[in-house]
């Protein structure tokens, strides 16, 4: 006890910053803003320092979790509007996300590890067997890289109402989302191991109607008519991602990139 409060003492005396050593009063270094008591460096705290400044949950992710499960377009909208502080910058929500959905797709094999029937069928052909084991390799990587196509077809809805820069916002908010939605079919796919296509089939079905919610709210969509037109540019956005990962998929094979 008496070895503790002499270490604790020596820290609240401490007047020099250890950063720049700059005489400094109070908590923290009024030259480089470093706090004027370090402790030494132990394991458990730098690996909740590690996962903290990760997740950051003072900068709002559960919240941001929460609202964009039950009032997506609304928090989206704030957030673009200026309503920062309280949502997690959305750079970091799907790069957080798509690292947890990635090991996932790597270790159940979502669409390479059974063929593809129902809404899949079409690209079921066994042509397509190497795209598929692309799609679960490189999973968020291929999510992320197609926002800015989203991005185009969502800015055509409302292009006088949001620019370009404000729908990568958006859509990258979205695709967090379904990737989220990605990583929580893992329990379906534990249960229904030999019918797995009936669960692809399910996120599909969901992550279409996820994306038609998430317009309809932002943009304000009052009438069928306008909810029509997002679920006809979310459609036309997903038959150009799906092609322009296709043409990828096969030009990186012919450089064997792959």
């Amino acid at each position: 006890m008496e070895v503790t409060s002499k270490k604790v003492s020596r820290q609240k005396n401490r007047t020099v910053c250890k950063n720049c050593n700059t005489p400094c009063k109070g908590n923290y270094c009024y030259h480089c803003g470093q706090a004027t008591a370090t402790r030494q460096l132990e394991v458990k705290p730098l690996l909740w320092e590690a996962f903290f400044s990760v997740v950051d949950v003072n900068q709002g992710f559960i919240f941001t979790l929460k609202s964009l499960c039950i009032k997506p377009g609304e928090a989206i909208r704030e957030y673009i509007e200026g309503r920062r502080i309280k949502y997690y910058p959305p750079h970091k929500y799907v790069l957080l996300i798509g690292a947890v959905a990635a090991f996932f797709s790597t270790r159940y094999h979502f669409f390479s590890g059974q063929p593809t029937s129902g809404i899949l069928s079409i690209a079921s052909d066994s042509r397509l067997a190497g795209f598929w084991l692309y799609a679960d390799t490189y999973t968020t990587l291929i999510n992320i890289i197609t926002i800015p196509v989203f991005a185009i077809f969502s800015w055509l809805l409302r292009r006088k109402a949001y620019n370009y820069a404000e729908n990568i916002v958006l859509n990258t908010y979205i695709t967090s989302q379904q990737l989220l939605l990605f990583v929580s079919m893992v329990p379906l796919f534990e249960c229904y191991s030999t019918t797995p296509r009936y669960v692809i089939n399910f996120y599909v079905v969901v992550t279409l109607l996820y994306n038609v919610w998430v317009y309809k709210q932002f943009f304000g969509f009052k009438r069928w008519t306008g909810v029509l037109c997002a679920a006809f540019m979310m459609f036309s956005a997903y038959i150009c991602q799906f092609l322009l990962n296709l043409l990828f998929f096969v030009v990186a094979k012919n450089l064997d990139v792959l």
